[in-house]
Order: C-alpha cells, then sequence, then structure tokens
C-alpha cells in the first residue's frame, strides 16, 4: 500500500474509531481531521502551514540580525529578488558552521553561514537559484505535503493513547524537520539544477559557477548532512551543470 493510502486509511480508521464512547474521541476525531485535510489543502493553505514550521524553526535556530556581516552579505546579493511566480521570498541566513540551505513552500529561505562562507557569491547564488527552483516548480510545496500528512498519521496513532489532535508548535517544528531530512527525486534536482543556471543568467552572473558550486559541495561531502544528504552532488550532476551553462541564456 502506497504512503496516500495508508494515510487515508489511517485517517478513516481514526474517524471510525472517534464513534465510539471513549474519552479520546475529540483527539481522535482532530487528529483523523488533520489527516484528511492535508488531502484537500490548497496551496495558499499549504504555505500557511509551512510558514508555522518556518517560523518554529527559526526559533529553534540563531537568526543572523540585520546588521551581521552575513545578512549583509545575502541581503545584497538578493536585492531585488522579492517574490517567485507570486510567492514572496523571505531570505534569511542561521549562523551555524552546517553547509546547508533550504527553501519552504511559502517563500521562506533560509541559508547557513557555513555555506555562505565556502561558496563564493556566484557559487552561493547558484545554489539559491536551485532552491528558489524548488519553489517555482512546487517541489517543496510536495514534500512539505508529505511530511505534513506523515506527522498527521503519527498524531491519529497517538490519539489512541490520548494525545491531543491538535498540532503543537513543536509539531510544526518537527514538521520541518522531517522536510529538510527528506531528499528529492533525482528528476526534480535536475529540474532545480537547470533553473538555477538560467537564475544566474537573470542575475547577472557566470552561469558555469552551478557547476563550481556542485563540485565544492562534493569536495566538502565529507562533512556530512545539510546539503550533502537531501541535494548530494555527483559527477552527473556536475556534467550536466557545466552542459546546461554551455547552453544557457547566458550566451
Amino acid at each position: 500500500m502506497n504512503m496516500k493510502k495508508t494515510l487515508i486509511a489511517a485517517a478513516l480508521f481514526t474517524l471510525g474509531l472517534s464513534g465510539c464512547a471513549t474519552s479520546d474521541n475529540g483527539a481522535l476525531l482532530g487528529a483523523g481531521l488533520t489527516a484528511l485535510q492535508g488531502f484537500t489543502l490548497s496551496k495558499s493553505q499549504l504555505q500557511a502551514e509551512a510558514s508555522l514550521s518556518a517560523k518554529q524553526m527559526d526559533e529553534e535556530n540563531k537568526l543572523a540580525p540585520a546588521n551581521d556581516a552575513y545578512s549583509k552579505r545575502l541581503a545584497k546579493l538578493t536585492r531585488g529578488l522579492t517574490s517567485i511566480d507570486g510567492t514572496p521570498l523571505d531570505f534569511q541566513v542561521y549562523l551555524d558552521d552546517e553547509i546547508n540551505a533550504f527553501a519552504m513552500p511559502d517563500g521562506t529561505v533560509r541559508v547557513y553561514s557555513g555555506l555562505m562562507d565556502v561558496m563564493e557569491d556566484d557559487e552561493l547564488m547558484a545554489v539559491i537559484g536551485h532552491e528558489v527552483g524548488h519553489i517555482k516548480f512546487e517541489h517543496s510545496l510536495n514534500r512539505y505535503k508529505t511530511a505534513y500528512l506523515t506527522s498527521a498519521a503519527r498524531q491519529a496513532a497517538g490519539a489512541m493513547g490520548g494525545t491531543v489532535g491538535a498540532l503543537a508548535a513543536s509539531e510544526y517544528a518537527e514538521i520541518g524537520t522531517q522536510f529538510l531530512g527528506a531528499r528529492f527525486s533525482q528528476k526534480d534536482e535536475l529540474q532545480s539544477d537547470a533553473y538555477g543556471v538560467e537564475f544566474l543568467c537573470q542575475v547577472n552572473m557566470d552561469p558555469y559557477a552551478a557547476m563550481r558550486a556542485q563540485q565544492k559541495l562534493m569536495q566538502h561531502a565529507g562533512s556530512g548532512g545539510g546539503l550533502f544528504s537531501s541535494h548530494p552532488s555527483t559527477a552527473k550532476r556536475i556534467e550536466l551543470a557545466r552542459d546546461a551553462a554551455a547552453n544557457s541564456s547566458c550566451r
């Protein structure tokens, strides 16, 4: 049984149990509705849910203040990049040595200072363009929906033991963590890679920086975690980035 069918079954099972005379009726019903809601949420509603996860993640990480050198560098590089296909973009820095960056479907883009330390400006923008591509093509939206539904199914099971059905702040943070840890499909990665190259053209930067960014990620792969686990660089991706640059609109 695939994930979608499993989650539907879990939700329906929960809703069925809520008809029994138990003290957990409210929790069971809430959990079941949360799971079912996940399948019917619109894009804007899912983005609103993602914003709640992003808020919790921001509270659990150290955001660089606006006057910090990292924030100033990122603000300078992303000046004028206010939205993508109607979704507003919010760029901020996490002060963390991890080599990482991510984009949520609501337009939240977070760049780790560890990534900024190893990337030149155009290389950094290649990574940012890649992440923005995940928003543009709704890869992030689909991945967040999966994380949301997984949490809802677990919540439904937890309600059997008396857990309250409503999502708590900690659960939004957990969904965010689950979102970060999951891998995009190879198709999604390559589509965002190609967009990252064109993104460099749009901001008047060297399209070959996308290839160099991939090479640097491979050089630092021993660090583990971050972009290495969710966006693994490969020789094939480096070669495709080179080809995309050679055939980009910059040339």
